[in-house]
């Protein structure tokens, strides 16, 4: 019995042991670059909202917005697509809707880039005409 616990710890240590291989000089070690807000990690994603933002000067807002929901299942995390989507429904009267996507923005943008999308919300929030709440998300996130 104690020589097959010996055996099994020694199995056990010498398989921790193992070292991990170094990558190779064609395996890049830096991180990626993250992106910013006019920055998307996902060149596909870039095209999509390149092209919604074209529709959406062209005044076709439904099909931006089905393209920019296309996007952000390639690109999730892009605060920057958020904020254009909540725009686009707010250009709509798609008050409900341009406020949480608004609101998702702000979880992915700097602070800096917040500031348009308490805006956004503080505009949505006014259509949906809780003047009460606008005026509340303009004071506390100092929004004109």
């Amino acid at each position: 019995m104690a020589r097959l616990t010996f055996l099994l710890i020694f199995l056990f240590s010498a398989g921790c042991a193992v070292k991990a291989p170094a990558p190779s000089e064609s395996q890049s070690t830096a991180k990626p670059k993250s992106g910013g807000l006019f920055e998307t990690t996902n060149t596909v994603s870039t095209n999509l909202i390149s092209n919604a933002r074209d529709m959406i000067a062209k005044d076709n807002v439904v099909d931006a917005i089905v393209l920019l929901e296309r996007a952000l299942r390639l690109d999730p995390q892009n605060g920057y697509t958020w904020l254009l989507l909540a725009e686009a429904e707010l250009s709509r009267m798609g008050f409900i809707r341009a406020e949480q996507f608004a609101r998702k923005a702000v979880l992915f943008l700097s602070k800096m880039d917040q500031i348009q999308a308490w805006r956004t919300i503080a505009n949505a929030l006014d259509g949906r005409g809780d003047k009460n709440a606008a005026r509340s998300i303009r004071e506390l996130h100092n929004v004109r």
